[in-house]
């Protein structure tokens, strides 16, 4: 008796007890879209883009490596600086995921260039506490109040979700990089040099 394969989206999924990311091959949550990083049926973070002064970055490999981490490889594309422009696949970025007591993600970037470079690292985030019914359905409904505060000192950001008695928080915590990191228009940027 035949029975029908079917294939899924091309996308990186991982888990561990109530959270799950699921995100494309190339580590972004895009949005508008069912993916993002869920906690006890509510999706956390609705978006979640890395860039270099405004500029995507270009996949190279990428995948779950457990089911609850995942390793993804990319390389830059042309990025203009004020010290000139940065050529393509001159850059790599290696960014290795957890899911274990909420999300942990590291960004290495890599200069396989002779030439020292400048740019800021930018990650561009968006939280939308929609249900996971709501998300499958395709019909969010807006309720409750978002609110999201920066703190340079801590590096911390925390983004907070208050609809009646119901409230959820998701808290980015950039304590473990280097450099200047601030956050502005809803990106959250890191000096790289």
């Amino acid at each position: 008796m035949p029975f029908k394969v079917e294939v899924g989206p091309p996308q990186i999924s991982i888990h561990h007890g109530q959270t799950v990311l699921v995100s494309e091959l190339d580590g972004q949550i895009d949005w508008p879209s069912e993916k993002g990083l869920f906690f006890l049926d509510t999706r956390v973070i609705s978006s979640w883009r890395v860039y270099a002064n405004g500029e995507p970055w270009q996949l190279l490999n990428g995948g779950a490596i457990t089911p609850y981490a995942a390793r993804i490889q990319l390389t830059n594309c042309a990025i203009p600086t004020e010290n000139g422009t940065i050529t393509a696949r001159t850059l790599g970025l290696t960014v290795g995921r957890c899911i274990q007591d909420g999300m942990h993600e590291d960004l290495e970037v890599t200069n396989n260039s002779m030439q020292p470079v400048r740019f800021q690292l930018e990650i561009a985030m968006r939280s939308d506490f929609a249900d996971i019914f709501e998300v499958k359905s395709n019909r969010i409904v807006r309720r409750g109040h978002i609110t999201s505060e920066w703190s340079s000192e801590r590096r911390r950001l925390v983004t907070t979700y208050r609809n009646r008695d119901f409230k959820r928080a998701v808290i980015v915590d950039a304590s473990g990089s280097s450099g200047e990191s601030a956050y502005a228009n809803g990106r959250l940027s890191f000096e790289i040099a």
